[in-house]
C-alpha cells in the first residue's frame, strides 16, 4: 500500500489506500439534515449525486442551482457508508457502489427506487471491493472489482453476474464510462491505463492513451464522442477524441487530486462536466464545451468519492 493522500490525513485517519486511492472501513451512520422527511426528492429536471465518504451518504442537488453553492435538497444514506460508483437506469432508479469490506462482507451495490431514498434490493453475489459502476440502454449493470482485476455484468434484474471478465492487463480498475454503441470504457488506476470492453465482448484492450498518471474517473460526451480522465495524484484532468489520437486534445489543470467524474448525457445542460477533488473537498463544474469550470460546489461536500449528473 502507498502513502495516504494529504486530503485523508485529517478526515480519515483510519482509511487505507489501493495505490493512494483512499478506500474506508465501515464508519457509524449518523443523523444527517439534509434527508427528506418523506423519503423522497424531485427528478423532473436534472440532478447532481455526490457520494461522500465522510458523511457515509450521497447527497442530492439541483443541477440548474449549482452556481450558486446550494445545500443538498436530499441524502440518501448507504447501508454500509463508503459511497463510491453512482449510475442510473432508464428508469431512475439509482445504484450505489459501497465499498466497505469488513470480515466476509465485500462490498455491494445498492438499489434505490426513483426519487426515494429508501433502500430496494442489495447486489452482493459476485461483488468484491466495487469502486466503479456502470449500467447500459439494455440494463445491464458492470461493477468494477478489487483485487480481482475483473468486471462482472448482471443483466437487468438479476442479483448474479452472468459474466466475468478479468485480464488483458487490468490491475485496478475503477472508474466506468459507456460509448453510444455499449462499448464499456475502464479507468485503470493500477495499470495507469484506460482499457475498452466492446459491446458483448469478453477481453478489454488498452487504448494505448498518453498523458495519463492516475486514471479514476472517467465521463463520455455522448454527441461528441469526447472522453474525460481524472488523473488522481497526477492533478490532472484529460479530455480525449474517441477513435481519433491517443494523445489528450486537452488537459486541464487539477486542483490537488481530481477524482470522481460525470457528464451530462441526459437532461440540461447536456454535456455539462463535474469533477470532484478530494484534496480541496469540492466538486468542480464545466459548462458544455468549456474547459474552465463556471461553478465550485462545497456546500455539503467533505470527502467526494463518487460522481452522478442526470436527469433520473
Amino acid at each position: 500500500m502507498t502513502s495516504q493522500p494529504s486530503s485523508l490525513s485529517s478526515q480519515a485517519a483510519s482509511a487505507f489506500v489501493h495505490s493512494g486511492l483512499p478506500v474506508a472501513p465501515p464508519v457509524a451512520l449518523r443523523a444527517f439534515p439534509h434527508e427528506s422527511a418523506s423519503g423522497k426528492y424531485p427528478t423532473k429536471k436534472s440532478l447532481l449525486f455526490e457520494g461522500d465518504q465522510d458523511e457515509a451518504a450521497v447527497n442530492i442537488y439541483k443541477t440548474a442551482d449549482l452556481a450558486s453553492n446550494p445545500a443538498p435538497i436530499a441524502s440518501i444514506h448507504n447501508a454500509h457508508g463508503c459511497p463510491y460508483g453512482l449510475a442510473a437506469n432508464k428508469k431512475g432508479t439509482i445504484y450505489v457502489a459501497d465499498n466497505c469490506p469488513s470480515g466476509s462482507f465485500l462490498g455491494d451495490v445498492e438499489e434505490f427506487p426513483k426519487g426515494s431514498t429508501t433502500l430496494k434490493t442489495t447486489i452482493t453475489n459476485g461483488i468484491s471491493d466495487p469502486l466503479g459502476i456502470a449500467i447500459d440502454k439494455s440494463g445491464t449493470l458492470y461493477v468494477t472489482g478489487y483485487p480481482a482485476a475483473s468486471i462482472s455484468e448482471y443483466p437487468a434484474g438479476a442479483t448474479s453476474p452472468s459474466k466475468v471478465v478479468t485480464g488483458g492487463g487490468m490491475s485496478e480498475p475503477f472508474g466506468l464510462a459507456l460509448d453510444s454503441s455499449g462499448n464499456l470504457y475502464i479507468a485503470d488506476s493500477g495499470a495507469r491505463a484506460v482499457f475498452e470492453l466492446p459491446a458483448g465482448g469478453s477481453s478489454v484492450t488498452n487504448l494505448g492513451l498518453q498523458g495519463l498518471d492516475e486514471p479514476i474517473g472517467l465521463g463520455i460526451d455522448l454527441k461528441t464522442g469526447y472522453l474525460w480522465e481524472t488523473g488522481g495524484s497526477g492533478n490532472i484532468v484529460n479530455v480525449y477524441q474517441l477513435g481519433g489520437s491517443t494523445s489528450p486534445i486537452e488537459t486541464i489543470a487539477g486542483n490537488g487530486f481530481p477524482y470522481a467524474l460525470s457528464l451530462e448525457n441526459k437532461g440540461k445542460p447536456n454535456g455539462e462536466v463535474v469533477e470532484s477533488d478530494i484534496d480541496t473537498h469540492a466538486v468542480y463544474v464545466f459548462a458544455p464545451g468549456s474547459y474552465t469550470p463556471y461553478a465550485t460546489l462545497t456546500n455539503g461536500v467533505e470527502l467526494p468519492t463518487g460522481l452522478l449528473v442526470t436527469r433520473p
